[in-house]
């Protein structure tokens, strides 16, 4: 023992006061602790006696102290005795507690981060590779929604190669039983679908096969339905049901909705296959599981085509006991006295679900309204019974509003068969009713009186319409077309201004507002008025044809031109844009082009008789007569009695040489028409070329007839003494183009046309586009100052010289002198 101050201390002593922990005594016969001590010195070649001796230094460090007993003991309190031996495990040159908890950490500081794992290993390249495949799967669905449907496909089959790839890393690494199926179900899925976006069906229904072939994906066999739709689409029908059928039987009971759908899809396509029958019976037991608006129409179209009435009736009163469980005008309705609520109110009316719900009731109205139209001419005798039968049975469902609306639409059925006395009485009904129905009613009774020609009628209804309801835009149209016919421009000006106050996209009164506007000369106002009506129908041929003339009455031709060529996009075979784009193009100089278009024309509408003479005039200018011939014959044979006509049929034939049948021509004309000024002088120089004695015939008949037309002249007239023109104008009216009025083509202009309105300025030596020569006379020297043009002028130029022969000399002054008598016939 130590000691210390004259007080004798057992420093390790008190470890046999806690018998239970620290008692030492019995460690000697304790089995387990000798066998414990003897497997701690195995293999060692210094054996620690139990008892240590006196050569052995037992340090202070340790903790033990030799008590009387010779035992070593521990004491359980007290400070550690300083001495120059180290404990185990510590160091003088890093003082830190221990603290094998750290317990300490807050007055550290924060702890260092874990250390992460490393990349290179197995697990973590598995993870890194399915994150990117997700990310290629998210792409590729964006790129679709936004309609890029090519690098959508291009990104769901990278995701499917990166896919295989990750299979094969797990196989090599041992983690295939790791494999995520969902990913792989999410990676077929997503090619399936976008193969189908970009019409590739094949590689779609083999993807999807093989989808629907592993037993690992649950609920794989719904995508049966993806299938049948792909066979839908390429025409193969039987196929379609099948996959249709075995969708519906692998689909489990309680998923109803989609067993409803599979069922209305097979009726679908058994409906385009024909097999009405069987279609019927899928939309009745859809009817039967849930009632619902499509399947009912579905099921009363296959009964209208079938011609069952009975089943027609049975199918609507189906239809109008569908439940929609909106009320939308009872839920908004709601008046308080609270400033918020009915804020709050009026910001519902309009988010997403009440648009929903309008949109489903005007749909159901919609349907329902369709369906009793279909039916209602035939499920009865008369059309008015079975219109009667469908009120009935509108006004005993919940959708009793819809039965005023039924009955206009029988107005609208007689005023379609042409009944339009039925149609008014029907209308008339609607008088003495306070309701919506009542002010439609009225303006359709205003129209019908305006297109019946009674506009005081008409005026009157309309305007019992604006004093009942003064917003109603159609009233302000209605009495706005009354006041053009009348031309009242003004008013009908303001009334559209006001119709167009209440409905700024009102299309009849934007379009009516344009040609007022084009009839007052203010072009630009109307052009504003159908580009805004454009913009509402963009394409509407009637509002671009409007555009284009507002442009070519502004005399701006090209961008008249580009809008009728932008008209000819619309309506590709509108002959009547066809041939206003050639008189465009003839006005611009261009006659190739106007002669393509009027070409295409007659191609479209060959009874037009200006696109006739055009075409034929073409032909002409260009000295090809043989080409006009066809023209002309097929006017002959759409206008018979128009002589006009023969008489070209003749000039062409005398200008391919064919005299003969020129002078048969002639003669044909002149027993149908033998009054006819300008026939007679063909004949006159026919036969004169000819050497044929009847020229002295045809000539006094000539005298005989130009005598008649004065004397008709002078009567017309009451004034004496018109002869010097009077007797060269032909009585053909019809017989040029400036007096026929068939054309609307510019008479100052260069066309096929206008070649025929140009004097024979050649003969004199003036200047001319084409030597022309008149066909009615070669030898007048008449100018248009003294002379007004009713003759057909030749565009060809004179006959070719004929060869002196015993005939005589050619007189080319013969049609302007007076047959002797010595001349005349004996």
């Amino acid at each position: 023992m130590i000691r210390q101050g004259g007080i004798d201390e057992d420093l390790y002593g008190g470890y046999n006061d806690y018998p239970s922990i620290y008692n030492t005594k019995d460690l000697g016969d304790d089995a387990v602790f000798q066998e414990a001590v003897q497997m701690s010195n195995y293999r060692r070649n210094i054996m620690t006696p139990k008892v240590p001796g006196t050569a052995m230094r037992l340090g202070t460090s340790s903790g033990f102290h030799r008590t009387g007993g010779g035992v070593m003991t521990r004491p359980p309190t007290g400070p550690r005795p300083m001495t120059a031996v180290r404990g185990a495990g510590y160091t003088s040159s890093r003082q830190v507690t221990f603290d094998p908890l750290n317990m300490s950490s807050t007055s550290r500081g924060p702890a260092p981060p874990l250390e992460s794992g490393k990349e290179d290993s197995p697990e973590e390249k598995i993870k890194i590779a399915e994150r990117k495949i997700m990310d290629l799967i998210e792409s590729s669905a964006e790129a679709a929604v936004d309609d890029n449907m090519r690098v959508a496909l291009e990104r769901a089959r990278e995701a499917s190669s990166r896919e295989r790839v990750l299979i094969r890393l797990q196989e090599q690494a041992g983690l295939s039983e790791s494999h995520n199926v969902d990913l792989t179900l999410a990676v077929l899925f997503n090619l399936a679908t976008q193969y189908t976006n970009n019409e590739m069906y094949t590689e779609a229904i083999a993807t999807y096969q093989a989808i629907t072939r592993n037993r690992m994906f649950s609920n794989s066999a719904r995508l049966k339905v993806n299938v049948g739709n792909i066979y839908v689409k390429i025409g193969q029908l039987s196929q379609a049901i099948k996959m249709y059928r075995m969708a519906f039987d692998q689909a489990p009971a309680a998923q109803k909705d989609l067993r409803i759908k599979i069922t209305h899809n097979i009726g679908m396509v058994l409906v385009r296959m024909g097999r009405l029958e069987e279609a019927v019976n899928s939309f009745e037991w859809v009817m039967k599981e849930r009632s619902e608006f499509q399947a009912g129409f579905h099921a009363i179209l296959c009964h209208f085509a079938l011609g069952h009435r009975d089943k027609m009736k049975r199918g609507f009163l189906e239809l109008v006991e569908v439940q929609l469980n909106v009320d939308q005008e009872e839920k908004y309705s709601i008046a308080t006295d609270d400033i918020a609520a009915n804020i709050l109110n009026e910001v519902i009316k309009n988010d997403e679900l009440s648009k929903l719900e309008t949109a489903m009731q005007s749909e159901a109205e919609k349907t329902i309204l369709t369906a009793a139209k279909l039916i209602a001419p035939v499920i009865e005798d008369t059309l008015t019974t079975g219109f009667a039968w469908c009120v009935d049975a509108i006004k005993s469902s919940a959708y009793n509003s819809l039965a005023a609306d039924l009955e206009i639409n029988k107005a609208m059925v007689f005023l379609h068969n042409r009944e339009i006395g039925f149609a008014i009485d029907t209308l008339k009904m609607f008088e003495n009713r306070d309701s919506k129905a009542n002010s439609s009613a009225s303006t359709m009774l205003s129209f019908i009186h305006f297109l019946q020609g009674d506009y005081d009628q008409a005026e009157k209804y309309a305007e019992s319409v604006r004093k009942v309801d003064s917003y109603n835009a159609a009233a302000y149209v209605n009495l706005s077309a009354v006041a053009i016919k009348r031309n009242e421009l003004d008013r009908a000006r303001e009334l559209l201004l006001c119709a167009l106050d209440n409905d700024a996209s009102h299309v009849q009164a934007l379009y009516n507002l344009g040609l007022v506007y084009k009839r007052q000369g203010w072009y630009e106002e109307a052009l504003e008025c159908f580009g805004k009506l454009r913009n509402i129908v963009r394409y509407d041929p009637q509002t671009v044809y409007q555009i284009g003339h507002s442009y070519q009455l502004l005399k701006d031709m090209d961008q008249a031109a580009e809008w009728y060529n932008q008209l000819l996009t619309i309506m590709p075979s509108d002959p009547g844009v066809l041939q206003k784009l050639g008189e465009m193009y003839d006005n611009l100089g261009d006659r190739q082009l106007a002669f393509q278009h009027y070409h295409d024309s007659h191609r479209f509408y060959p009874a037009n008789f200006e696109v006739i003479d055009w075409l034929g005039s073409y032909y002409i200018g260009m000295q090809v007569a043989e080409k006009a011939l066809p023209y002309f014959e097929r006017a002959v044979e759409l206008a018979p009695e128009e002589p006009r006509w023969r008489l070209l049929v003749a000039t062409c034939l005398r200008r391919k040489g064919e005299f003969h049948k020129a002078l048969e021509e002639y003669q044909s004309i002149h027993r149908k028409f033998p009054d006819n000024i300008e026939c007679l002088k063909f004949l006159i120089r026919l036969c004169s070329d000819l050497g044929m004695k009847e020229a002295q015939v045809y000539a006094s008949e000539l005298k005989k007839a130009e005598r008649a037309k004065e004397l008709k002249e002078r009567q017309g007239s009451a004034r004496p003494g018109t002869t010097g023109s009077g007797s060269r104008r032909s009585n053909s009216g019809n017989s040029s183009r400036g007096g026929s009025g068939m054309s609307i083509q510019s008479d100052n202009r260069s066309s096929p046309i206008a070649i025929r309105r140009e004097l024979r300025s050649s003969l004199s030596g003036g200047p001319s586009r084409f030597n022309r020569l008149s066909i009615l006379d070669d030898s007048e020297n008449d100018t248009p100052e003294s002379q007004p043009d009713v003759h057909f002028n030749d565009p060809i130029g004179p006959l070719p010289a004929r060869p002196m022969t015993a005939a005589g000399k050619r007189d080319d002054d013969f049609g302007d002198e007076e047959l002797g008598d010595d001349l005349l016939p004996v």
